[in-house]
């Protein structure tokens, strides 16, 4: 879908690994992604991402997109969806026009834009989850260690590209129809009372 509207230029279809019960939805050849949490400048870490092919989408504006899914007896134990903008735009220094005459891009070169990593995780061990310290699903905006939203429920994948469209490509949402997918299947909700009463997110 996403290439079909002109959004992505590559994808890289997800592998299915098995083990007794346990099955996990990742990323093909079985690249490093420990290097996104590394205490490492921004430029390091997307590059790395990038030439190792870490990621099942990448946008036409060079953003990577991981979606990561762990299940056990056919229930959902962990999550993580990723969105790393690309920190800088080769092609603009050289024809700016491609983008400038295109609004889905408008943010990404706007004048004050500023390129972070964004990371939707879940689990659903008691072991970690600490009641709004660490809540069971969580985002988590660039790289502060502290930083853990809290969500209400598990993301799909589909919600979780509507999320992406909605706050970094705005004039593409209204073109691709998410909407009515992510109402097909959505996960039930996870979030306490305690974590709902500071500022969360709802899938």
């Amino acid at each position: 879908m996403l290439v079909k509207e002109g959004l992505a230029d590559h994808q890289r279809f997800p592998a299915v690994r098995t083990a007794g019960s346990q099955v996990q939805i990742t990323i093909p050849g079985a690249p490093d992604l420990a290097v996104s949490l590394k205490s490492k400048p921004y430029t390091e870490i997307y590059e790395e991402l990038r030439k190792a092919e870490a990621y099942h989408i990448r946008m036409l504006d060079g953003a990577l997109i991981q979606f990561l899914f762990t299940f056990e007896n056919n229930a959902l134990t962990s999550h993580r969806l990723a969105f790393f903008p690309s920190p800088m735009l080769e092609m603009y220094d050289s024809v700016p026009e491609h983008y400038d005459l295109d609004e889905t891009f408008a943010d990404m070169v706007g004048e004050f834009s500023v390129k972070f990593p964004l990371r939707f995780d879940y689990s659903s061990s008691d072991e970690e989850h600490r009641d709004v310290d660490h809540p069971k699903s969580h985002l988590t905006l660039g790289q502060y260690k502290g930083c853990r939203v809290p969500v209400n429920a598990p993301l799909t994948p589909f919600r979780f590209m509507r999320f992406t469209l909605r706050n970094f490509y705005n004039p593409s949402y209204f073109a691709v129809d998410l909407d009515a997918k992510a109402r097909l299947t959505e996960f039930g909700d996870v979030i306490t009372p305690a974590e709902q009463g500071i500022l969360f997110v709802t899938a």
